[in-house]
């Protein structure tokens, strides 16, 4: 195939190193000010994000594998600074013990800004990325450990994902621990599709993307959705 010219080629490593070069870190203050977060992140996501397959329900692109919105960006690494009175900052603090590869989102702060919680996924074997965890992490140590005990409790991240009630209590969105595989599209369709066009007046309407079509669209947002 590459005597042909077929397939991905590669620049030159100037190039490369140019794409690929890390971009500045995106900020996250503590409640209190006086604490940084630099959410470390890569240039471009790889392309197996870019191919994995997606649900298209109710205006929304869901990956079903994750059960969350579909291509979502993701930071690579967390470090907390301190903030001190003259604006610099003090050494930083890596959050550690985390999976090799995590890709990490949905960074939140406890209201008192001794904990950091956020959702963790990794690449498994078969090349797909898991389910997302909920890990939390001691923002003086920089520790970082799985909030439930159970390795089997899923972030549900189709709509809202967890939010602190209080300095030490998350609420969280998970995916049903009863839930079985999704649901299978019928090889025969429930009934004819109809559309009328017996209007004689043309009436402007706004176009929505990936609306419900059917039953089993109805049955699979369900699913997906369902906390």
């Amino acid at each position: 195939d590459s005597a042909l010219g077929v397939g991905y080629r590669v620049p030159p490593p100037e190039i490369r190193d140019i794409v690929d070069a890390p971009p500045v870190p995106a900020l996250s203050f503590s409640p209190y000010r006086d604490k940084i977060i630099f959410l470390k992140r890569r240039a471009l996501p790889p392309l197996t994000e870019l191919a994995r397959p997606e649900e298209k329900l109710a205006g929304l692109r869901i990956d079903g594998h994750c059960n969350s919105r579909s291509r979502m960006s993701f930071y690579t690494g967390l470090g907390i600074h301190q903030i001190l009175p003259d604006g610099t900052f003090g050494p930083e603090v890596e959050i550690h013990g985390l999976p090799e590869g995590a890709k990490i989102n949905f960074v939140t702060w406890s209201p008192d800004a001794r904990h950091l919680s956020f959702s963790i996924r990794v690449n498994e074997e078969d090349n797909n990325t898991s389910k997302l965890s909920v890990w939390i992490a001691d923002v003086e140590t920089g520790k970082a450990r799985p909030l439930f005990q159970s390795p089997d409790v899923y972030l549900n991240a189709v709509f809202d994902n967890y939010v602190w009630v209080d300095n030490s209590t998350l609420l969280v969105c998970t995916i049903p621990s009863t839930r079985g595989p999704p649901p299978k599209k019928p090889l025969v369709p429930g009934g004819p599709k109809i559309q009328s066009n017996e209007q004689r007046n043309i009436i402007q309407v706004r176009t929505f993307q990936d609306l419900l079509k059917d039953e089993y669209d109805e049955d699979l947002f369900d699913y997906y959705a369902t906390s």
